[in-house]
């Protein structure tokens, strides 16, 4: 048998040949935009479903945010729709029928039409994670669009309700679905977990997004 260890080394086979560079071939245009959509959607449903115990505080809203903010205003919506579109037909507690599923995605894109403005407000170089007047923006934000968020998709609620009583008295339904305590309590479950998410976790989530968008250039 022939003793391996005893061969000349040539060629490829040395050790101490030099490897080729590995050329990396740029992605086409359509899917360096899809990815980082994507990337936003799975993480958006990893995160809700965690989430499932505790109905109205999750950090679907602040990933849509971030997503508006970062990626611009059409992406951001398209993160708000398509994960909608996937959580709402495979929610823990049930699908949500084509009307209800249109005005909950809908109603979501308020966040990242919201990311769009701030940005253009506080760009990434004035943002900081730690606590300041910067904040009191992000708070305000926060508040802002949770309430629009929940009287929109509420609003929606009490016509659904006004239909199935027959009843042509559509304000009085709209009253009882925005103001019923059941409503107050999640509206306000919602608006102080976003306020507390927006505030401490949104400036950490758009520098780390922006370093690694910054890398893949």
């Amino acid at each position: 048998m022939e003793n391996l260890s005893s061969r000349p080394v040539h060629g490829r086979e040395g050790l101490g040949a030099v490897a080729r560079p590995i050329r990396v071939l740029p992605l086409p245009g359509i899917l360096v935009k899809a990815v980082p959509v994507l990337a936003f959607v799975a993480l958006i449903l990893a995160t809700n479903y965690a989430l499932t115990r505790f109905p109205n505080v999750k950090l679907f809203d602040l990933l849509v945010f971030v997503a508006g903010y970062t990626l611009g205003v059409r992406r951001g919506v398209a993160v708000a729709g398509l994960s909608w579109l996937v959580y709402g037909t495979f929610n823990p507690f049930g699908p949500a029928g084509f009307p209800l599923l249109a005005v909950l995605m809908a109603s979501e894109t308020v966040y990242a039409l919201a990311g769009g403005v701030v940005r253009r407000l506080l760009p990434p170089g004035r943002l900081s994670p730690t606590p300041g007047a910067k904040s009191l923006v992000l708070g305000g934000v926060a508040v802002l669009t949770t309430l629009a968020y929940d009287v929109l998709t509420n609003t929606y609620t009490g016509l659904a309700w006004a239909s199935l009583a027959g009843s042509a008295d559509y304000w009085r339904w709209v009253r009882v679905a925005l103001f019923n305590p059941g409503a107050l309590f999640f509206a306000a479950a919602h608006t102080a977990s976003n306020l507390l998410f927006f505030t401490a976790f949104a400036p950490l989530l758009i520098k780390g997004v922006e370093r690694i968008r910054g890398g893949l250039r």
